[in-house]
């Protein structure tokens, strides 16, 4: 996954979405802006539960600010499938398609800064203007790619290389994200995630 850059989500949140939107797909501005419109803002502090287990998902979101772990229950644990960070899209889309209670829980490890907007909103846009349609399919399939790179391209690998690669994948994320989250998505302990961190860092030393 590309590296985001940190000022973009200094803007505006609004901007900051228009500007990813336009990263990803070409859309008029006319386009652009009707699918602006229907986003409202919302803030939320440190370890909130944005979407819950067992209900029903409304809403799809934007990460404009913070960082939001997502999860499920196991067998009496948590297991981590993935973290949104800034310029992601979340939003429970297995739950709304089949209007089933989801398992997942999206949970804010920051104080976060979302955009918000109903599934129902957006579905009347796409109805109506095949162009915001088509726009919303691009963006749904590039995160649908970044979401099996980073879930299949761990699963098999030695405990470094695991990290190595959550590196690459969350880039300047990763230093926001508390590391026993981080051990418990890689599916290693936190003492050895301490090891590969400490070898890392004798290496920097060292060059």
């Amino acid at each position: 996954m590309a590296k985001r850059n940190l000022k973009i989500a200094e803007k505006p949140p609004k901007e900051f979405l228009a500007e990813t939107i336009r990263s990803i797909t070409d859309i008029s501005e006319v386009n652009l802006q009707k699918i602006l419109d229907i986003f409202e803002s919302v803030t939320l502090d440190k370890n909130t539960k944005i979407i819950k287990e067992g209900e029903i998902t409304s809403y799809v979101y934007f990460v404009s600010k913070g960082i939001i772990r997502v999860y499920y229950h196991s067998v009496g644990k948590e297991l981590i499938d993935w973290f949104a960070e800034e310029g992601s899209f979340i939003g429970n889309l297995y739950s709304h398609i089949m209007q089933k209670p989801g398992f997942d829980i999206y949970e804010s490890i920051e104080d976060v800064v979302l955009l918000r907007t109903k599934y129902s909103d957006l579905e009347k846009l796409f109805k109506h203007n095949h162009e915001i349609e088509s726009a919303a399919r691009r963006v749904l399939e590039q995160y649908y790619v970044k979401y099996v790179e980073r879930v299949h391209h761990l699963k098999g690998l030695p405990a470094d290389e695991k990290y190595h690669l959550f590196q690459q994948h969350y880039g300047e994320f990763v230093h926001r994200i508390p590391l026993k989250f981080v051990a418990d998505y890689l599916g290693i302990s936190s003492e050895t995630l301490s090891r590969i961190r400490g070898k890392d860092n004798k290496k920097k030393l060292k060059k």
